[in-house]
């Protein structure tokens, strides 16, 4: 007697596990949602609510990965990034929580996003500041940082975001690389020393592929210009210093590749 039991295809088990990734997504939204309201009515906690709701964050970027849906990975590190830095819940970050959550939501539930609109779709999600500097002139410029230590990615990133732009800091290479060309932001600055990939392996591989060759890099390193690890860096590259020429070095970049 033949088994009953039909062989399940490799697109079948994909299908599924997407399919689950997807619903227990939903369930972190509805999850986050629920935390926000609990806030609002003075239910939970602002300082635990900020924890769990970046806990909820962190397991939205897991289901990022295994779903094959535009748009999702940057909007939920999006969302991570703004819970970061948040120590506690206020008033003034409901409303902010909210528009991260509606537009999720819509993604999952069946909004197109294009490659092409990923980029004005994040532009207009909102973004927490560690200052509050009331003379900031705020551009629509984004810039992505790629440096593996968080210090010093949060120092960079606040030096830009003072000057009004729009930062996302990344700390591993290769999730830099999936990021960019899903972004496709206006500016680009990677550590040289990264694991995996060099930065200047990583400003090699975006001035190559048409898709991102456009897009202005620079390398941040304490290496001298003529040192043999750069050899391979494309000319059309900057370079900023660490150290007390960094602020120079980066007003010389940004002025060089017309960042404003």
């Amino acid at each position: 007697m033949a088994g009953s039991n039909a062989l399940i295809s490799e697109e079948e088990v994909d299908s599924q596990i997407e399919s689950e990734a997807l619903d227990e997504a939903r369930e972190l939204v509805s999850s986050l949602e629920l935390r926000v309201q609990q806030v609002k009515t003075g239910v939970l906690d602002a300082k635990e609510a900020a924890k769990s709701l970046a806990m909820d964050s962190a397991n939205l970027r897991l289901k990022a990965r295994s779903v094959n849906l535009t748009g999702f990975g940057p909007l939920t590190h999006s969302l991570d990034e703004y819970l970061s830095e948040i120590e506690a819940v206020e008033e003034r970050h409901i409303a902010d929580l909210v528009t991260f959550a509606d537009k999720i939501s819509s993604l999952l539930d069946g909004e197109s996003v294009s490659v092409e609109e990923v980029s004005a779709v994040l532009r207009e999600l909102p973004q927490q500041s560690s200052f509050n500097v009331e003379d900031v002139v705020v551009t629509d410029k984004s810039v992505t940082v790629i440096i593996p230590q968080r210090t010093a990615a949060k120092v960079v990133g606040r030096e830009l975001a003072a000057c009004g732009y729009r930062v996302s800091n990344v700390t591993n290479p290769i999730e830099a690389l999936e990021l960019i060309l899903e972004t496709k932001p206006d500016f680009v600055i990677t550590s040289q020393i990264m694991p995996r990939l060099s930065g200047v392996d990583l400003a090699c591989a975006l001035s190559a592929m048409p898709a991102t060759k456009s897009i202005p890099i620079a390398l941040l390193t304490s290496l001298d210009p003529d040192h043999p690890d750069l050899k391979a860096l494309p000319m059309n590259v900057g370079l900023i210093r660490r150290g007390a020429q960094f602020g120079d070095d980066l007003a010389d970049v940004l002025q060089r590749f017309n960042i404003t």
